[in-house]
């Protein structure tokens, strides 16, 4: 009689996953429906109901000086948009060396729609960068050092401009409202603090360690509290990101300072002309503090790009000031509409150029496709840098396209 021979035992067969609950039935999604409407309603109120009683008059009268805008003006308020959107390429690709102007533009009109017209669309505006520039072959240490260096250039505009519009404000005589000096001294207080901690990084590995540490010590922590553990290794991604950095900032510093000087310049005086052609009369120095002070209210991301705070912020500076109150709203209104809403059909071509381009165009031997990997290991290096950080990293950082 043969022995049986032994038989393997059958592999028990493998967990069924979980089904996946409907998305009605997740509490995230919830939340982030209720913030969203809850941020556009905001906007809405600021715009439809706040306005009127900041200016203390109705929309009538703010609709007046509106209605009888000459027709060469407006053609000149939107050259003057798309020059400034131009100069800003300068910036883009003195940060991201290797990508054209055209190029920049599109990514630049495509971030900035989303950025604009989401709510706390900063995020979203980064990963709508991200995939954009991953498309056309640069790698995610270059991507994500663009990131950053045009971050860095709009803050520092940023934190200029109040300064350079309180010091034309007090030469010309004029007194500041406490609140919005005090609203405008936080803020300007919170940028500088951002970039003393850049210089800092990027003066001093040691620093550049110590920062990274500290910043995944609180996101490493963060994780926990939420019971979603997780090693992100950014003490590393900081300080290899400072050095690749450095070497853009070397070569690109003052392409870069050129292209964001340009653009707040061309967007003062498109602010100058949208006030004088809405009948406002005010000193130069009163312009540009209310002009400072809805850029600094940008940085403010409790409604998509700013909208109601800024032109709130901006109307409430001007008639304290000694503007008419209807045409310091209209004109500022009439900057908001160039500046805001006059991007929305840009940034809508430039995503159907974009998916036009991939379509189309095939993909050239520096262009190759996007692999997913595990955070912290090295991807395919791009056109622009050599891909050597994690993605964790780069989905962080602050949004920095449009300023």
């Amino acid at each position: 009689m043969q022995p049986t021979p032994p038989t393997s035992p059958s592999p028990s067969p493998e967990p069924e996953p979980l089904p996946r609950r409907p998305w009605w039935r997740r509490g995230r999604v919830w939340w982030r429906i209720v913030r969203d409407v809850g941020s556009l309603a905001l906007a809405v109120a600021l715009l439809i109901w706040g306005l009127p009683r900041i200016a203390g008059v109705g929309w009538s009268e703010i609709a007046e000086p509106l209605s009888r805008l000459p027709v060469p003006a407006l053609v000149l308020l939107g050259a003057l948009q798309l020059c400034a959107l131009l100069a800003f390429t300068f910036t883009i690709t003195g940060a991201l060396p290797g990508i054209s102007h055209g190029r920049a533009l599109v990514v630049n009109l495509a971030g900035s729609l989303v950025a604009n017209t989401l709510p706390f669309g900063g995020a979203l505006g980064i990963g709508a960068t991200y995939a954009i520039c991953r498309s056309w072959g640069f790698g995610r240490s270059a991507i994500g050092i663009s990131v950053v260096l045009g971050g860095v250039f709009a803050t520092a505009g940023k934190v200029v401009l109040p300064l350079v519009g309180l010091a034309a404000l007090l030469l010309q005589g004029g007194h500041i409202n406490p609140a919005l000096r005090d609203a405008a001294l936080v803020g300007v207080l919170t940028l500088v603090a951002l970039l003393a901690l850049f210089v800092v990084v990027m003066i001093s590995d040691r620093a550049a360690h110590t920062v990274g540490r500290l910043i995944q010590r609180a996101a490493e922590g963060f994780l926990r509290l939420i019971r979603r553990p997780r090693q992100l290794g950014w003490e590393q991604g900081i300080a290899q990101l400072r050095a690749q950095t450095q070497d853009v900032m070397r070569h690109g510093w003052l392409q870069m300072t050129l292209g964001t000087l340009g653009y707040f310049v061309i967007y003062f005086v498109l602010f100058w002309i949208c006030l004088h052609i809405c009948g406002a009369v005010v000193g130069i120095g009163t312009m540009l503090a209310a002009f400072a002070l809805g850029r600094l209210l940008t940085s403010v991301a409790v409604t998509p790009g700013g909208l109601g705070l800024v032109e709130a912020g901006s109307v409430a500076l001007l008639v304290a000031m000694g503007a008419g109150a209807a045409e310091a709203a209209a004109g500022t209104l009439l900057f908001t509409i160039f500046t805001h809403v006059i991007e929305i059909p840009f940034g809508i071509a430039a995503w159907l150029v974009w998916l036009w381009g991939r379509k189309k165009r095939p993909a050239e031997p520096s262009e190759q496709p996007v692999s997913v990997r595990p955070a912290g290991l090295p991807g395919p290096a791009g056109a622009g840098g050599s891909g050597q950080l994690g993605p964790d990293l780069h989905q962080q950082l602050p949004q920095a396209i449009d300023p």
